[in-house]
């Protein structure tokens, strides 16, 4: 059967044998211990409901389609050497577990699906073990399965799952009707690694920094006050609390945003800083969020850790009502995005950032809202698998590892909701803390919706 289309080769940038060096973002996994950046269960994951007939073999030779099409997913980040580099390897099978449940009457299959779910983001992925990428199908009968797939963080994002989920589709599609697939050019992560080391530190790097030096002085990080102190090593595994914001609420958040010039995510991001300062009684919290870092439109396709992180500080006390205060969010985003650099760089030229690290009852924190990956007008439904595929929604609170802190993360749907997590460890938080937390947030986000013109500190 043929095989995916790929990009025109690139002339190699390394060494000549396959290494080349890191990029920013991999050089931050870097940072991390054994058992967070690169432990076997910090992973990123999906699960799709698919209806109709699956074809296995045509299954696997897409999944190995697209480890061929994406070099990151067969390559290995050498740690141990000085410096660390990144080594992509040849192609390899993608490894595909498949199974079929006995029948069971009067079982919720959706219920099910949500449980298969859970089970996918508590896989075990070493990170040395190629191909970065496993497949789980589970079959209810013939027309009815759960596709899950895992990637290690290290090789891809929430982005990067999206485009794999997107290739899979097309190349399996290709491979039932024995044609080529039709997938867009792109350029290997290798490659944004060479571009981010030539242009990353150019002339506008010293101007960056400076900006983020007078933005940041002295200013720490927003940080969770803990129910315990944390301990050394973590033993139990991470959770989530889950919550969503329906369809006609992100409606509503949309109107605000238009009529303030805003995005979604800087009313949501407004909307938590009122939160950060109820809980750190601070009036210009530093709220340490989740950016894609794809600003370059030519690594759009690229599968890989691209996401970086923008440290946006906010001052509460100029502003007397919520618009006031969304509006002074939007132009902290916008002059953050201007200079937007490798947060490491940031933290290294504002020590003051981490201070809060010390105390072992602040828990590292970072805030994530991310848009859907939007199929183009007129393109059709990439992700279609068989008849029919539907992402199963997140409901669980089982989650996958992260490398420490906590993490609220909201993404929109394509039904236009918002499905929400606040990941913690059991060992610092009571569940009871996070879900206070999280009403307390969607009380303000409600309360900003009914009248955005406020006091802020009425909410």
């Amino acid at each position: 059967m043929p095989h995916t289309q790929v990009a025109a080769p690139v002339p190699p940038s390394g060494d000549g044998t396959g290494r080349f060096p890191l990029s920013s973002q991999q050089e931050l996994w870097c940072a991390g211990e054994q058992s967070g950046s690169f432990g076997p269960r910090f992973t990123v994951t999906k699960a799709l409901r698919i209806t109709g007939p699956v074809d296995v073999a045509a299954l696997q030779g897409a999944l190995d389609d697209v480890v061929a099409r994406h070099e990151v997913l067969r390559t290995v980040i050498v740690r141990d050497a000085r410096p660390p580099y990144q080594e992509v390897h040849p192609p390899s099978r993608v490894p595909l577990h498949v199974r079929d449940l006995p029948p069971a009457e009067g079982q919720d299959r959706e219920l099910m699906a949500q449980h298969l779910l859970a089970e996918t983001e508590s896989v075990v992925l070493p990170v040395e073990d190629l191909p970065l990428l496993r497949a789980f199908l589970t079959r209810f009968d013939d027309r009815d399965a759960v596709l899950g797939l895992a990637s290690h963080h290290t090789a891809a994002d929430g982005w990067s799952l999206q485009l794999i989920n997107r290739d899979l589709a097309t190349c399996y599609a290709a491979r039932t009707r024995g044609a080529e697939p039709e997938l867009p050019q792109l350029r290997q992560y290798r490659e944004y690694t060479q571009w981010q080391s030539e242009n990353a530190a150019g002339a506008s790097a010293a101007e960056n920094l400076a900006y983020w030096r007078k933005r940041l002085d002295g200013a720490p990080f927003f940080t969770l006050p803990t129910d315990r102190p944390i301990p050394p090593e973590h033993t139990e595994p991470y959770v989530a609390h889950t919550f969503r914001f329906d369809t006609a609420t992100m409606d509503a958040v949309s109107a605000l945003g238009r009529a303030a010039r805003c995005s979604r995510f800087m009313v949501m991001l407004a909307a938590f800083s009122v939160l950060a300062r109820r809980i750190g009684g601070v009036d210009d919290p530093v709220v340490n969020t989740i950016v894609h870092g794809r600003g370059r439109p030519e690594y759009q396709d690229t599968v890989g850790p691209f996401l970086n992180f923008l440290a946006l500080r906010t001052d509460l006390a100029d502003a007397g009502t919520f618009r006031e205060l969304l509006l002074a969010t939007r132009t902290t985003c916008l002059e953050a995005y201007r200079h937007e650099v490798p947060i490491q760089w940031v933290e290294q030229a504002v020590p003051s950032l981490m201070a809060p690290m010390a105390d072992p009852r602040n828990c590292d924190f970072i805030f994530g809202f991310s848009e859907s990956l939007a199929a183009s007008p007129g393109a059709g439904d990439p992700f279609l698998i068989s008849e029919s595929t539907v992402p199963v929604a997140k409901r669980e609170s089982v989650t996958e590892q992260i490398p420490g802190g906590a993490a609220w993360n909201m993404g929109v749907t394509a039904s236009g909701e918002v499905s929400g997590t606040l990941q913690f460890n059991p060992e610092e938080f009571d569940a009871g803390t996070a879900a206070g937390w999280v009403e307390a947030y969607r009380s303000i986000v409600l309360g900003v919706l009914a009248d955005p013109d406020r006091d802020w500190r009425t909410l």
